[in-house]
């Protein structure tokens, strides 16, 4: 090989090795470029928490159950065709099982449902519904006995109790107005409720159930008004303050819905009676299967009912507040007359429940009661289904939680008794959020509620001044519609005996005050974030 020869060979080489080097700087070089200029995943919702600012406090004991005082008397006409057969029993029960009153028989009460009640820390029952005002203590001596549908017995008194000092809740309980007696209503408390149930475990007695109602039936005149129902509400209470027995009882009123559910009617009523109340009271659905009506998922979910609801929510509280009274939200649910089958025992009732009860927490509500209801078929929106059947003399209870109850068990947890946070959101779908804490410096809980099925993606968490470490529990089904038995509480379900095991939970990390995580369709996530 010549001297010019090996200098070429040397001479090419250099140039390859720079095409080279030159080629690996433009590669670098377009990744570079195409990662800036890639346009990246933009959060789902966004949601800003201010940590300083200790809002409103949620009592302790915000979450109840409204129960109707027996499975008789409830006054309704036969189910419509979309609600009968709407609830489905579990596979594992004997086909002679029976849809069950959720407190149980007094002779055999429904352990189960008790510890279902405890899980949500002190509570409210109401004892009340359709069936307070068409069941009667000592029918035979009733001013009306054949608008007596079913008997009030000492038995069903002290189930009552039995359920809420097992469970450690007080109770409301309501009397029968429509009969119109104060006389003869003063026995059951004189002879009933005072022998059977501590006066400790009663918050008030409730005088008469929906009164607007009332004009519907042979009970009163068409034109009955609020005006006319404090006439009848002020002679009980003037008969119950003259005995001795009665006397140690408040009183809550007026349980209004429909027609009378406005600030005007209700300050008419408590300028009447308001003096003598303990608590008042309002009932509120936001939907309707009444006169075979249909309710869709969308329908319940929609931002803008929450909206009416919640200006017309704020106006009530105001009213109740001028009287010095709590207000409370004491029977509700999402549809009335019994709810809608594959909506309100559907996983949208859960994310529908946790936004609801946010909204009535900070509307200012003291609490709220979701309704259970006995129709033929079954009611849909009843917070547990329980069904019963016997072997012998042994009465056995299957309890099924539904979606619902899991949004007031998550609600318990993290925000029953702590001061809200101003919260806000910015996003596109159907997603709201809300955040609470127990007091300044102490765990932030922080409630992403995903209301929209097509929406999921990141979420940033935004909280000036945290670094500490978070973790995230998932309230969540595989879409909207699905039914109890897939849904799941950080990967866990509540068994009939009103147990689960502990939630699964994820680490989140935060970086200068965000914390980001991924939301699915159909979920609400719960991050609770370390001072």
């Amino acid at each position: 090989m010549s001297t010019f020869e090996g200098t070429e060979k040397a001479r090419q080489s250099f140039v390859g090795d720079i095409a080279a080097a030159l080629a690996g700087i433009l590669i670098v070089f377009s990744l570079v470029l195409f990662s800036s200029c890639a346009p990246k995943v933009q959060p789902v919702a966004t949601v800003s928490v201010n940590t300083q600012q200790l809002g409103a406090e949620i009592p302790k004991d915000f979450l109840g159950f409204s129960n109707e005082v027996s499975t008789a008397g409830m006054g309704l006409p036969t189910p419509s065709a979309q609600a009968r057969g709407n609830i489905r029993p579990p596979s594992d029960i004997p086909p002679d099982a029976q849809l069950a009153y959720v407190l149980g028989d007094p002779g055999a009460p429904n352990i189960g449902f008790f510890t279902m009640m405890k899980n949500l820390g002190p509570g409210v029952l109401r004892l009340g519904g359709n069936s307070q005002d068409n069941t009667c203590w000592d029918p035979k001596s009733a001013p009306h006995p054949q608008w007596c549908q079913g008997p009030i017995t000492p038995g069903l008194l002290k189930l009552y109790s039995t359920a809420v000092e097992a469970a450690g809740w007080r109770m409301i309980i309501g009397l029968n107005l429509k009969q119109n007696s104060p006389r003869w209503a003063l026995r059951e408390v004189t002879e009933g409720i005072a022998k059977q149930i501590p006066a400790g475990e009663v918050i008030g007695l409730e005088l008469g159930n929906e009164p607007s109602l009332f004009a519907r039936t042979p009970a009163r005149p068409k034109t009955y008004s609020p005006a006319d129902y404090v006439k009848d509400a002020s002679a009980y209470i003037k008969a119950f303050r003259a005995n001795p027995i009665a006397r140690q009882y408040g009183f809550v009123a007026p349980a209004n819905c429909c027609g009378w559910n406005n600030p005007n009617d209700l300050d008419i009523i408590l300028k009447g009676i308001g003096a003598d109340l303990k608590l008042a009271s309002v009932h509120n659905y936001p939907t309707t299967t009444c006169g075979q009506r249909n309710v869709t998922i969308a329908e319940l979910l929609s931002p803008e009912r929450m909206e009416r609801f919640n200006e017309l929510s704020k106006k009530l509280v105001a009213v109740a507040h001028q009287h010095n009274l709590p207000l409370a939200l004491a029977e509700t649910n999402s549809a009335s007359c019994g709810g809608m089958a594959g909506v309100s025992n559907a996983f949208a009732s859960a994310v529908w429940g946790l936004d609801y009860m946010f909204n009535i927490a900070n509307d200012g509500y003291s609490n709220i009661n979701f309704h259970f209801s006995y129709r033929t078929g079954g009611s849909a929106y009843n917070p547990v289904q329980t069904f019963s059947w016997k072997t012998g003399n042994e009465v056995h209870y299957r309890n099924v939680a539904q979606p619902l109850y899991y949004a007031m068990y998550a609600f318990a947890r993290n925000a029953s008794g702590e001061h809200f946070l101003p919260a806000s959101i910015q996003t596109t779908a159907n997603i709201s959020a809300f955040a609470t804490t127990a007091s300044a410096g102490s765990p932030v809980h922080v409630f992403v509620i995903n209301k929209d099925e097509k929406a999921s993606g990141p979420v940033t968490i935004h909280l000036p001044g945290r670094k500490g470490s978070a973790t995230l529990v998932m309230l969540q089904a595989p879409s909207l519609g699905s039914m109890a038995d897939a849904v799941r509480y950080g990967g866990q379900q509540f068994d009939s005996d009103g147990n689960i095991d502990t939630p699964s939970t994820t680490s989140v990390q935060g970086k200068n005050g965000d914390y980001t995580f991924t939301l699915p369709n159909a979920s609400v996530a719960v991050l609770t974030v370390a001072p």
